[in-house]
């Protein structure tokens, strides 16, 4: 990923000093406490999804205050015993003021809309609603903005990308987001950061668990994940400076594949054999801090 030229001037622009401060409360204290103490909620735009839920139960599992949003405003009937940590909205990510609204006062906001029957096209909700959410992001100084977006969306020529791309140009439209919002943050002076997650096959299986997932950066490899793992590493993500400003793939550490042969994998079940070396690129831990450390920013911090 190359280094965008704006990118220098606006990281000098933020108060160097606010930022360390920031820095060495995020390390000291466990994410639930970082939330309570400054006193904001992570906002969940398309809350509804399969995974845009796994991340609602994720925060309210840390005890973390969440919004979380819908076109309708209303939530799954899983959600309808009441918490004081949960609050519902109304949010149409086709429209910026309804995004901006939502957003305003968060700590971290969570993209996990998709273009569905009810709810737009992929034009109209994996691009203009991510711009969306970037833009009101920054008018807002939300501290950080995390994306799910897809493996593969950065590859055209490779068979995942053709086959999902099939479904309402779908993945040309997450790339299209994907590289407005990069230049939108690297254009800005506001002390805020984005994450692009890049899940593999998305599957409702149980969680791994952090020391059975992989990362990995420049979109060569995928797999399957569970969409409660993608959500743990979605919530993590907001509270780590490895994950500021990145792009990243993640999936099953034993279900990595090459794109061009991940796709029949992924259809066949398969799992690579016992005592498979990692990728030379791959990054794996026993903790969120390990599994995201050495991330490559997208441009220069």
């Amino acid at each position: 990923m190359t280094a965008s030229s704006g990118s220098a001037s606006r990281r000098e622009a933020l108060d160097s000093t606010a930022a360390a401060a920031c820095a060495a409360v995020l390390s000291f204290l466990s994410p639930g406490t970082v939330f309570a103490a400054a006193g904001g909620a992570v906002t969940v735009l398309g809350a509804n999804g399969k995974t845009g839920t796994e991340c609602v139960k994720q925060l309210l599992a840390k005890g973390i205050a969440c919004t979380a949003t819908s076109r309708s405003g209303s939530l799954k009937s899983e959600f309808e015993d009441p918490s004081a940590l949960l609050t519902a909205a109304a949010v149409d990510v086709t429209n910026l003021s309804s995004v901006s609204a939502a957003v305003k006062g968060a700590k971290g906001v969570i993209f996990a809309a998709s273009a569905s029957k009810g709810g737009g096209n992929a034009e109209a909700v994996d691009y203009k609603g991510v711009v969306n959410a970037a833009k009101a992001c920054l008018e807002n100084n939300v501290p950080r903005l995390v994306i799910v977006s897809s493996g593969g969306v950065s590859k055209p020529n490779s068979p995942v990308y053709k086959f999902l791309n099939l479904f309402g140009e779908i993945m040309k439209f997450k790339a299209l987001g994907e590289e407005e919002v990069r230049a939108l943050y690297a254009q800005s002076d506001a002390p805020c950061y984005y994450t692009i997650v890049r899940p593999g096959g998305l599957t409702l299986a149980p969680p791994l668990g952090v020391e059975q997932l992989e990362i990995n950066q420049g979109d060569a490899i995928s797999g399957r994940i569970a969409r409660a793992d993608v959500a743990a590493i979605c919530v993590e993500a907001i509270y780590s400076d490895a994950t500021r400003d990145t792009t990243f793939e993640c999936y099953g550490a034993d279900t990595g594949k090459p794109l061009d042969s991940v796709g029949v994998s992924n259809i066949l079940k398969q799992t690579a054999g016992p005592g498979t070396p990692a990728p030379s690129s791959a990054h794996r831990g026993s903790t969120w801090a390990q599994l995201f450390q050495g991330l490559e920013p997208d441009h220069a911090l």
